[in-house]
């Protein structure tokens, strides 16, 4: 999809609100046309007209320009685009989070049907289009309760482009997408990122093709968290409050941060599992890994465990 930048011609009155097609045999002299027109319909490929799409015309002399004309189909699934300068255009139609081009089904730009403008004449562009995809399901606790509240995200695999939502107070959610989408489905609550079905791990997430107008259904229960607590001392054993506390994932470079109380604690929860290094440091700038290691590489590595709180406490090097 080539997103419209900047609008540089208006579309004509008699191009929007209210357009329909023109009576039969009406002659151009009698239609009033000074250049070319475009006009046509829009429906799915259940044959059900399409309101409210958007119309981009794309001329061909000049890929890089914007759109000659935008316009929306009405009510009755119709669009017109009159006083077209004679040449070549494509149809582009915006749909809901897609685009698709004159006569439909075809996505890329380049391979888009031409279309050729003559003036003092109509060109009449009818199109069918896909229907958008859905996701819904239901999400619960690592206990079985609803998990609300929790943001939903269904990821284009290809495209890399997220859709979101929110889970209801029941723990259910639905979300459109594009058709002919490679889609990864996963959950976020606090730190922690799942992916459907019940794993943490990206590479073993399940991959949903949706076929035009096709619903799939995903239900999913949040595995148990990983969490990580500690308490940072110093050389006497007393405690070191307002320390910064830092955990960085070694294999992805993914840090979190906090802060140490007054007793010296600190605590991370809704961890994903993995290895990991712990760093301090204090309020006048002291720092050091965990256990009382001066270099990131001198540091331990500690292995964060599904359902399982991971313990570092350290005492400040002297």
């Amino acid at each position: 999809m080539r997103a419209p930048r900047v609008i540089v011609r208006t579309v004509l009155a008699a191009a929007v609100a209210g357009a329909g097609a023109v009576a039969a045999g009406a002659s151009p002299a009698q239609a009033g046309w000074n250049n070319g027109l475009f006009t046509g319909t829009v429906r799915n490929d259940r044959g059900a007209v399409v309101a409210g799409a958007t119309i981009s015309v794309w001329p061909t002399v000049n890929e890089d320009s914007n759109p000659v004309a935008v316009t929306t189909t009405n009510a009755a699934g119709k669009w017109r685009v009159a006083d077209l300068d004679a040449g070549r255009y494509r149809v582009e139609i915006g749909l809901a989070g897609w685009s698709e081009y004159a006569p439909g089904r075809e996505r890329s730009h380049q391979n888009a049907r031409i279309y050729p403008v003559t003036a003092h004449r109509l060109t009449v562009v009818n199109s069918v289009v896909e229907r958008a995809g859905s996701f819904s399901g239901r999400l619960t606790t690592p206990t079985g309760g609803p998990a609300a509240g929790v943001p939903v995200t269904v990821d284009d695999y290809n495209t890399a482009r997220p859709f979101q939502t929110t889970t209801a107070p029941d723990g259910t959610y639905s979300l459109p997408v594009p058709p002919r989408g490679d889609y990864v489905v996963s959950y976020r609550d606090g730190n922690f990122q799942q992916y459907a079905v019940g794993t943490t791990d990206e590479q073993q997430a399940r991959h949903y093709t949706v076929a035009s107008g096709q619903k799939v259904r995903v239900d999913d229960q949040f595995l148990e968290t990983a969490s990580l607590t500690g308490r940072l001392v110093d050389a006497a054993g007393a405690p070191v409050g307002a320390a910064t506390v830092r955990f960085i994932y070694t294999e992805t470079a993914f840090e979190l941060q906090t802060t140490t109380d007054a007793d010296g604690r600190y605590n991370f929860q809704k961890l994903n599992p993995g290895p990991v290094k712990v760093s301090f440091r204090t309020a006048d700038g002291l720092r050091q890994y965990a256990y009382q290691a001066a270099s990131y590489d001198e540091a331990t590595e500690f292995t964060l465990t599904l359902g399982t709180v991971t313990t570092v406490n350290d005492t400040l090097l002297p």
